[in-house]
């Protein structure tokens, strides 16, 4: 019954004209977020998700800036636990993972056109000293497009004979590593050395992350610095113990290099299936961590759970980005459907 009732929303959200959504999906502030923006190829980022042009981030800027009042996190952060009004058609951006692009490329066009961001970092990466497990995926993936088929062949006899994995092309060898989890970097670690990608010498060399200089530089111009876990895991799959020690702690050291009393959080992939009701409890415990970010576009959720929309995707079949107006649309269609399943569940339980 459920799957057909969200079939029939859906059907009908999407007859809905994009500029009737603002009224029927009413929401006091958007939050759009991104992860990296530069025209060079970035290897370590390109087979993860796309790495949005520079011109078209300025683009995205300017049809934002025409539209939207974008607000600053600690007006957010009053808004959302204090009943602080804010200005019509507020907008919050901000930026995840915490890539040396946020500093080099995002942090001059956001003060040319004057708008605040918010900048969630992994901080096990901080100042280059680890690498992601899926950064080193997309080096290896970079490298296996560029074998020779005798090379491939060769490479997939290994890995047969030395990691038991029986794939029989390129294809099959990229989506297994795209599957990869954290528990799984030992073998992204194999792989890069039968490939001999060598990421502790592109870690050193092109330094991918953002160094603790540089985020106190970004605080002192006034954006906000926020967690986004250690080490980028799926809380999901983590103890109660295990989710609380992610979310305190990189709060914690994030507050220590910017001297702040709190921090916002936002969630690696989502907070899906993550308690709200132990997430409060954290928070009560934790007074330096600040609202939480989740990834679930306009969906309505706690007051301190702040979901944003992915400006980056989706991707349209020719391979570039949709324009922001599309996200847009799509994201507003997704929330009215959820709106409407929300109001059945009260009008049920009454």
């Amino acid at each position: 019954m459920r799957r057909g009732l969200t079939i029939t929303l859906t059907g009908i959200a999407r007859l809905i004209p994009a500029g009737l959504y603002p009224r029927l999906v009413r929401r006091s502030s958007l939050d759009f977020f991104y992860h990296a923006v530069s025209d060079a190829p970035l290897p370590h980022i390109r087979h993860l998700y796309p790495v949005v042009p520079v011109a078209d981030f300025e683009a995205a800027l300017r049809y934002l800036q025409a539209r939207y009042t974008f607000i600053t996190y600690q007006q957010l952060h009053q808004h959302r636990l204090a009943g602080q009004p804010l200005p019509p058609d507020a907008i919050h951006l901000s930026f995840d993972d915490g890539f040396a692009e946020c500093f080099d490329v995002v942090r001059p066009l956001l003060q040319k056109y004057k708008i605040p961001g918010t900048f969630f970092l992994a901080t096990d990466w901080i100042d280059n000293r680890q690498m992601f497990y899926r950064n080193k995926a997309s080096l290896a993936i970079q490298r296996i497009g560029e074998l020779s088929a005798d090379a491939l062949d060769a490479l997939l006899a290994q890995l047969h004979s030395q990691l038991g994995l029986a794939v029989d092309s390129a294809k099959a060898l990229i989506d297994w590593l795209k599957g990869l989890r954290n528990q799984d970097e030992p073998q992204i670690d194999a792989l890069c050395a039968l490939l001999d990608v060598d990421w502790r010498g592109f870690l050193e060399d092109q330094q991918p992350y953002l160094t603790s200089d540089q985020i106190r530089q970004m605080q002192a111009q006034g954006f906000t610095i926020g967690a986004h876990t250690r080490s980028h895991t799926k809380l999901i799959d983590l103890s109660p113990e295990q989710i609380e020690a992610e979310l305190a702690g990189s709060c914690r050291q994030v507050a220590e290099i910017c001297g702040a009393a709190t921090v916002p959080f936002s969630f690696p992939h989502s907070a899906w299936g993550v308690d709200r009701g132990w997430l409060a409890d954290i928070r009560a415990r934790h007074p330096e961590i600040g609202l939480l970010f989740d990834t679930k576009g306009l969906r309505q959720d706690e007051p301190f759970m702040v979901n944003r929309v992915w400006a980056e995707r989706p991707l349209s079949v020719a391979g570039r980005l949709h324009p922001i107006p599309a996200v847009l649309h799509a994201d507003y269609q997704d929330a009215w459907v959820d709106d409407r399943w929300r109001g059945l569940r009260r009008f049920s339980r009454r």
